[in-house]
């Protein structure tokens, strides 16, 4: 079960995500930008309607700001703060290694006989063998970085909610996935492969595609497949505390509040 500080975090983290999105600059500001419009959807019901997508769109930012707190509640492991949730990185790429995850990008589009786990673990070999090659400077944010205490070892975070993207996104989010791990090898100067993990995070369990760039046995984790690796946290309990909690009635009357706010005027 959570636990009382994890729940107030949620109870917080949600509060904070509806005042911001129902502040009366950000209705004004879906007021101006609907004045704009044409439309048979009455007015006011397109900015409750932004709203509601405001709050879809920040749920990512919930989720990554709850599994950073969850991570630091666990005791083993240590938020690398400097790069950590920060959206102004500054990294170094070689020019070698941003060719090669570009022509593996397209290798793995191409090839239908690909072998994605050897070709996968030969490619992090080799930008590991590279990262100190000429390089180029590049600004990127970070989702989440840790270090397991103990170990020293690692962990990368992309975080996603699912993997419903579509084809340009979805190829997107890959590359960057593996970039950002070459951002991270030159910065920690890292000399062997099981010093610095990559994983593509999905926060729900279920699997909408199968990922082509990325091998789901190793480098991919799914809802309670991360909470049962890293956390003593099940991801069960926190399923049904989010159903409970999106359906309870004070959470039911902030949203009935915020819809007469804008409704009623």
């Amino acid at each position: 079960m959570l636990n009382k500080k994890q729940k107030e975090l949620i109870y917080r983290t949600v509060d904070k995500m509806i005042d911001n999105s129902s502040s009366s600059i950000a209705i004004n500001h879906l007021e101006k930008k609907h004045n704009t419009k044409i439309h048979f959807i009455p007015k006011r019901y397109r900015i409750f309607g932004g709203i509601l997508q405001s709050l879809n769109i920040q749920f990512g930012n919930f989720i990554e700001e709850l599994i950073s707190q969850f991570i630091i509640e666990d005791g083993r492991y240590e938020i690398i703060d400097k790069y950590s949730g920060n959206k102004n990185n500054y990294f170094l790429l070689s020019d070698y290694n941003d060719t090669l995850i570009d022509n593996y990008i397209t290798k793995c589009q191409t090839d239908d006989n690909i072998d994605l786990d050897k070709e996968f673990n030969n490619l992090l070999l080799e930008i590991i063998k590279h990262r100190n090659d000429k390089s180029k400077n590049f600004r990127h944010d970070i989702d989440l970085l840790f270090m397991n205490k103990k170990t020293k070892v690692k962990y990368y975070l992309e975080i996603k909610y699912n993997d419903d993207h579509d084809s340009d996104k979805f190829v997107s989010i890959n590359r960057k996935f593996i970039k950002t791990y070459a951002y991270l090898v030159n910065k920690f100067d890292i000399t062997n492969k099981n010093e610095l993990v990559p994983i593509l995070f999905y926060f729900t369990n279920k699997k909408m595609k199968g990922n082509i760039y990325v091998p789901e046995k190793t480098n991919i984790y799914r809802g309670s497949k991360f909470f049962d690796k890293f956390l003593n946290i099940k991801y069960e309990d926190l399923d049904i505390f989010l159903n409970e909690f999106s359906e309870s009635n004070k959470n039911i009357n902030r949203f009935n509040d915020l819809y007469n706010i804008i409704i009623g005027n």
